[in-house]
């Protein structure tokens, strides 16, 4: 039976419904009784950098632009987030790290994108410095994967904050400029709004419907929307189909509960990537609406799992750290290292805050979150578990009577010869432009005590998943067609595989923000 792509988008709907994933979300037929309430020429959900950068760009353009969000502050994972976006010093040598980064975990590439890419990101130096008065930015960091070639052109940039101005996170800095972009240009905007649905005029999206102070509206879009909406790291539902593991957390934007991955669904829309993401082992903290990160500064530590044994090297890249974590033991049916362990020693803890170095997470950047100088605080509230001996904390820890003291003796034996035997964790970091000589220590046996133990879990700063779209950023029905008027960019539907390069989803935000804005300026306006 041939099955036209109406028939497809009404069936693709009408299954949604029945196994309940759109649940906040769904696509509403234009009928002759539709009363519209407001319009714009762009419609863009969300108001984060791929929404704002869409916004400013379709302004700039020559349309009428509404940017609409339903939290009650603009910002998304953007203004929380580390604020990096990557600028290469080549963009052809971009583009073979970047391809091989793929390779790398055989996952689905578009060669169109991945070109628009490595050409926007060499764009965005100067669109950046033009959008507000003596920007300045400067380099923090490099290529994640050194073994790729191409690694040497990779540089991670960061928004300089504005002399004598109050102190933010760098990713507020990258975040203000583009507001005070938005803002300049007088683009309207609605606050604490959510979208519930997509308005369609059979296959072609016409307009949303949302939800303001208790009413529902309808906002005519006369030549398209863009779905800037963020990913799915607070929707259980979507957590529970697409990743591996349990008690998954997140450190970013709690409103990026999968909204637009159920809006693009209910136009049918195909996903991608749906199983990649960026995540690393993180702490449930208490009191706190996401999950937090935790780093030590001195180099005596180790992972170990439910069994006392350690299972990688805890030098693996931070954005792939959940890869190792979720692990199912086929034999005895369970996630050994969910949730895992920190083990430290008090030398490794008195080395400075446990707190990660790159200040990123809403629960630091809105919640003040900040660990205590000396862990007593965690320790008192039981987050930390603290003995006098390894044998006391394996005791604690339930741990089986004696691995944990065998794996601590087997770390410190080979940190000692100069050789992690098990899993090849470096004894001293590389210097930056070399490979060849030594940096600074990275390894140090376990031995001063008191010692600490924390519970670890997969924590997901994004999702890359979400609705496929093309070179222009028009999302994707399931036959690789162009749904009319529909476009995305940021983190949802990402380009991006589960090897990530940091820094390339602030710079992806901004390229398929400008790209998206760009063409849904030139469609022709409805009446």
């Amino acid at each position: 039976m041939n099955i036209t792509k109406s028939q497809f988008l009404k069936g693709s709907v009408a299954s949604a419904f029945a196994i309940g994933s759109v649940a906040s979300a769904s696509a509403k037929a234009l009928t002759p009784d539709t009363k519209w309430d407001d319009e714009a020429d762009v419609v863009v959900i969300g108001f984060g950098g791929a929404g704002a950068s869409a916004a400013i760009t379709a302004h700039d353009a020559g349309s009428n632009v509404l940017i609409i969000e339903k939290m009650d502050a603009p910002g998304g994972n953007t203004a929380v987030s580390a604020g990096g976006f990557m600028i290469p010093d080549d963009i052809n040598q971009a583009r073979k790290y970047l391809a091989g980064s793929y390779q790398y975990c055989h996952a689905e590439m578009d060669e169109q994108l991945l070109d628009a890419f490595c050409k926007g990101t060499g764009e965005l130096r100067d669109w950046l410095t033009g959008l507000g008065d003596n920007v300045g930015m400067f380099v923090y960091g490099y290529a994640g994967f050194k073994n790729l070639e191409g690694a040497d052109t990779i540089k991670r940039y960061r928004i300089r904050g504005q002399k004598g101005g109050p102190k933010k996170g760098s990713g507020d800095c990258l975040f203000d400029l583009l507001k005070g972009a938005v803002e300049k240009r007088g683009i309207r905007t609605m606050l604490s709004t959510p979208v519930v649905a997509i308005i369609r005029d059979g296959d072609e999206v016409v307009g949303v419907e949302v939800q303001k102070n208790g009413q529902k509206q309808n906002i005519k879009a006369k030549k398209g929307v863009v779905l800037a909406t963020g990913g799915y790291e607070f929707d259980p539902e979507s957590l529970q189909n697409y990743t591996m593991g349990y008690g998954i957390g997140a450190i970013g934007n709690p409103g990026n509960t999968g909204d637009g991955l159920r809006l693009a669904q209910s136009m049918g829309a195909k996903l991608w990537h749906m199983n990649a993401y960026s995540a690393f082992l993180g702490v449930r903290y208490p009191g706190y609406k996401t999950s937090v990160s935790i780093s030590p500064k001195g180099a005596g530590y180790i992972w170990v799992d439910q069994d006392g044994k350690r299972f990688s090297s805890e030098k693996v890249d931070g954005h792939c750290q959940m890869y190792v974590a979720s692990h199912l033991d086929a034999v005895r049916h369970c996630y050994p290292r969910i949730p895992c362990y920190l083990i430290f020693d008090q030398a490794t803890a008195d080395k400075g805050p446990m707190g990660s170095g790159l200040g990123s997470g809403y629960a630091i950047n809105r919640e003040g979150h900040r660990w205590s100088k000396d862990l007593s605080k965690e320790v008192e509230m039981g987050l930390l578990k603290k003995a006098n001996s390894i044998a006391e904390l394996s005791k604690m820890l339930n741990l089986p009577e004696g691995q944990l003291e065998k794996t601590v003796e087997k770390w410190n034996t080979d940190v000692k010869a100069g050789k992690d035997t098990e899993f090849g964790r470096p004894i001293r970091a590389k210097g930056k432009g070399s490979y060849t000589f030594d940096g600074p220590e990275i390894s140090a046996p376990i031995e001063n005590g008191p010692f600490y133990a924390v519970e670890l879990y997969p924590t997901l700063v994004n999702t890359q998943g979400g609705p496929r779209k093309n070179v222009k950023g028009q999302v994707l029905d399931a036959f690789g067609n162009p749904i009319p008027r529909l476009y995305v960019a940021g983190e949802l539907g990402s380009m991006w595989g589960p090897i990530y390069q940091g820094a390339c989803n602030n710079a992806e935000s901004m390229v398929f923000g400008r790209i998206a804005g760009a063409n849904v300026a030139q469609e022709t306006p409805l009446k």
